[in-house]
């Protein structure tokens, strides 16, 4: 049987470099949000952390590396936080839908620090794979999620629902964008009316011409 302080001790050696990492992850998002991508380096991190410089190549290879997956951390918190959002709603599909897009205008989705870091990521796309992999792997989750809903809401009605999702996708993005960029042109509840009024357009048959073909 194993001394009682052995169990504790043994617990805190495995749980205490996914504290590190998860410290890493946080600090560099803190530092793309104030800094950019440009500025962000090992030693700005790793002095938000608390940790040494070299705890980033040890966990996670460099910075490169680190960067990614703070990608991939904040692509799934959001996914996360629009679940608990659908898990609160109505059971019915439509008050599922609406709740995705309450939620989607609504902090921590709606944050400008979000959008600081989300324009960091957008920028490493095109020319960095792994960050360009999480950004498909993001947004294909997030797309199937709202097909899924489209669907469930659409019922029998005959309606295209990847393309809707896509479509659907673009405009949610393009509210979020706007309102992170300037909120004074319009607010969170109006982004959720215009959004509430496709939602609408699906629900009377007339789906923004996306019907499916048949």
């Amino acid at each position: 049987m194993p001394d009682d302080k052995t169990g504790p001790r043994a617990k805190f050696t495995r749980e205490l470099p996914a504290v590190r990492r998860r410290a890493l992850i946080e600090a560099t998002a803190r530092c793309l949000a104030e800094r950019g991508h440009a500025a962000t380096s090992v030693r700005d991190v790793c002095a938000r952390a608390g940790v040494s410089p070299g705890l980033v190549r040890h966990y996670f290879g460099g910075i490169d590396a680190l960067i990614a997956e703070t990608y991939r951390s904040i692509g799934s918190h959001v996914a996360e936080t629009l679940v608990i959002a659908l898990n609160a709603a109505d059971a019915t599909p439509e008050a599922r839908l609406r709740a995705f897009i309450d939620a989607s205008f609504r902090p921590p989705v709606l944050d400008p620090d979000l959008l600081s870091i989300w324009l960091s990521f957008w920028a490493l796309v095109r020319r960095d794979e792994a960050i360009r992999q999480i950004h498909r792997d993001v947004y294909a989750a997030y797309r199937r999620r709202l097909e899924g809903l489209i669907a469930e809401a659409a019922g029998s009605r005959p309606v295209d629902t990847a393309l809707a999702a896509l479509a659907f996708t673009a405009m949610l993005d393009g509210l979020w964008l706007e309102l992170c960029l300037d909120p004074s042109v319009f607010t969170p509840d109006d982004a959720v009316r215009i959004a509430n009024g496709w939602v609408d357009g699906l629900l009377s048959g007339n789906a923004m011409g996306l019907a499916a073909d048949t």
